[in-house]
């Protein structure tokens, strides 16, 4: 287990890259890739303000279709489903047919209890999920928010994490959840963790990789 910390999500992000191009442990996986993994790693984003640069980097490339950050808002606050938007949260966590766990529990809980320990959002549902031959579950399984001076932190656990491609994406819709509770709690967004159980990165994914280890932030 090892613990990134920085003041910015592109800090976090270039730190976790280089561990892992360092560091991890090469496999082939399911889809025959050679994939480069690192087990357990946390990340503690301290000032969530430009939490959206990581993915600005991405979309730099050209490479990739990552939706622009206001519309991935507008889904995600939207609390449906939208179809081909494969790192899209919101329809699980304001889900009625389940319960929308953000407006009818987490607010709610918060105002009333504060300090709770219980503010947790869960994404993953067996009775959908917990299936052998299910091609894609979510990556993020659950988020807590825990109120503290005023600032409302939040610890995610991801089971399965694309460091490169996923994570920017993941840290970008957990902070959009953040701000919508902190606004209606009344309070200021704190620190953002990410616990990766299984981080990991592609070997089609390295050059680019070390292109932006190699960035100055700005």
């Amino acid at each position: 287990m090892t613990e990134i910390n920085g003041e910015t999500a592109l800090e976090v992000w270039k730190k976790a890259l280089k561990l892992l191009i360092e560091q991890g442990t090469d496999y082939e996986d399911r889809r025959n890739r050679i994939c480069r993994e690192y087990l357990n790693l946390i990340l503690t984003i301290e000032d969530t303000k430009n939490v959206d640069k990581p993915v600005e980097v991405l979309n730099s490339f050209g490479k990739w279709v990552y939706p622009p950050i206001e519309e991935l808002k507008a889904f995600f606050l939207g609390k449906k489903e939208a179809p081909g938007y494969y790192y899209h949260y919101g329809d699980r966590a304001f889900n009625p047919a389940w319960r929308n766990q953000v407006d009818d529990y987490i607010i709610p809980l918060l105002k009333s209890n504060p300090t709770t320990k219980r503010a947790i959002i869960i994404f993953y549902n067996p009775k959908i999920d917990s299936y052998v031959n299910r091609k894609e579950i979510p990556g993020l399984i659950m988020v807590n928010f825990n109120l503290r001076k005023n600032k409302l932190h939040v610890t995610s656990i991801i089971r399965s994490n694309d460091m490169f491609h996923g994570w920017p994406g993941n840290v970008c819709q957990i902070n959009m959840l953040q701000e919508y509770i902190a606004k209606q709690v009344g309070c200021q967004a704190g620190k953002i963790v990410t616990i990766s159980v299984a981080a990991h990165i592609f070997d089609d994914q390295f050059e680019d990789i070390e292109k932006v280890i190699a960035m100055k932030e700005k």
